[in-house]
């Protein structure tokens, strides 16, 4: 699977924010389905903020980390 500008993250994943452009690279440490927002880690400037999940083009998966447990 092609990785694209609208794919959903996932717990694990980390993303390049894309609309404020000093955040860089993040971490997702959890995902509210309920509320479709995800928790996410930015090291770099050492915060962690809740995103919208649902990606509208504001940030790029890096990598998608898929749970294989069944």
């Amino acid at each position: 699977m092609s990785l694209t500008q609208s794919q959903n993250a996932s717990k694990g994943s980390w993303i390049k924010e894309e609309f404020r452009g000093d955040r860089s690279l993040g971490y997702v440490t959890t995902i509210d389905p309920k509320t479709k927002m995800m928790r996410v880690k930015f090291p770099k400037t050492h915060s962690v903020t809740w995103l919208s999940w649902e990606n509208f083009g504001q940030y790029k998966v890096i990598n998608l980390v898929c749970d294989t447990k069944k």
